[in-house]
C-alpha cells in the first residue's frame, strides 16, 4: 500500500490523491473516509475560504447559516423520491453541497437524513437536491430541514479564548499548504486520528494531557479541566514530551 495514497473506506481502493496534495478538481464526494495501513484516518474536505491554511494547522467546518437553516419543502414529495425540493436564499454553484448533509427537521417525514448527491446552480426560489437514496417517508410543504455543509466548506480554526467553549467543530488537520479557496475551491484531505505534528500555542501542555482547540488561531493547546471548560471535546492526546509555544509538536488525534 502507498504511504501516501490512502485506500478508501469502503471499497478498498487507494485513493488518487496524496494526503500531501491538493487540487482544484476534485477526486472524491467532500466527506469520504480513508486510511493508511498504519492506521491513521483521513477525511476528503473542500475549502472556499479566503484564508489559507498553513500544514499542520486545525482545519474546522464552517457553521451552519440561517439560509440553510430550517428552511422548508417548496412541495409535497412522495416516499422514494430521490429528489427533494426546498426554498434556498443563498447562492451556490453548481453542486457546492455535493457531500454535505440535508435532514428534515420537522413534520412529516421528519428526523432523517440524507446525502446530497448534486443540484443545479441556484440564486433563489427553489433548489432540487439530488439524494444518496430515495425518500424514506413522505414529506410535505409543512416539513422543515436543513442543510449541514460539514466537508463541503472547511476553515482555519478561529482562536478560542481562555476557558471558553469554541463555537465551531473540528475537521482534521490538513498535512499540506492549502491556499486561499475563494475563487478557486481547494480538495485535500485533512487527518483525523493517529500521530500528527500540530502547530501550539499558549497553554502547550505535556505529554499525556488532553489536546484541544488553541488560542490562536489554526493552534492546539492543552485542554484544562476547569467548571468553565468541563463541555470541551478532546481533540487528541498530546505526544511530544514538552510542546513550545507557536512550535509544532505530535499529537495523537481523535476526531470523529
Amino acid at each position: 500500500m502507498s504511504f501516501s495514497n490512502p485506500a478508501l473506506v469502503g471499497s478498498g481502493c487507494l485513493s488518487g490523491q496524496s494526503i500531501y496534495s491538493v487540487v482544484t478538481t476534485p477526486v472524491h464526494i467532500p466527506g469520504s473516509r480513508a486510511r493508511l495501513d498504519d492506521g491513521r484516518e483521513f477525511e476528503y474536505v473542500r475549502s472556499k475560504s479566503a484564508t489559507a491554511i498553513g500544514k499542520g494547522k486545525l482545519a474546522t467546518y464552517d457553521p451552519i447559516v440561517a439560509a440553510l437553516d430550517g428552511i422548508a419543502v417548496q412541495a409535497s414529495t412522495a416516499a422514494g423520491s430521490m429528489s427533494l425540493p426546498v426554498t434556498v436564499t443563498a447562492t451556490l454553484v453548481a453542486n457546492e453541497l455535493l457531500g454535505a448533509n440535508v435532514t428534515t427537521d420537522d413534520d412529516a417525514g421528519e428526523g432523517v437524513t440524507y446525502k446530497i448527491m448534486g443540484h443545479a446552480a441556484h440564486s433563489s426560489g427553489t433548489l432540487t437536491l439530488l439524494l444518496d437514496r430515495g425518500l424514506e417517508v413522505s414529506v410535505t410543504t409543512s416539513t422543515t430541514a436543513t442543510i449541514d455543509p460539514g466537508p463541503t466548506s472547511v476553515k482555519i480554526s478561529a482562536a478560542v479564548v481562555a476557558a471558553a467553549l469554541p463555537v465551531e467543530v473540528a475537521a482534521g488537520v490538513p498535512l499540506v499548504d492549502i491556499g486561499a479557496g475563494n475563487t478557486t475551491p481547494q480538495y485535500f484531505w485533512v487527518q483525523k486520528t493517529g500521530r500528527a505534528n500540530v502547530l501550539f500555542g499558549t497553554a502547550v501542555g505535556a505529554i499525556g494531557q488532553p489536546a484541544y482547540h488553541g488560542e490562536d488561531a489554526g493552534s492546539f493547546q492543552v485542554a484544562v479541566q476547569t467548571t468553565a471548560q468541563a463541555g470541551r471535546v478532546h481533540l487528541g492526546t498530546i505526544v511530544a514530551l514538552l510542546p513550545v509555544d507557536t512550535e509544532y509538536a505530535t499529537v495523537a488525534l481523535n476526531i470523529p
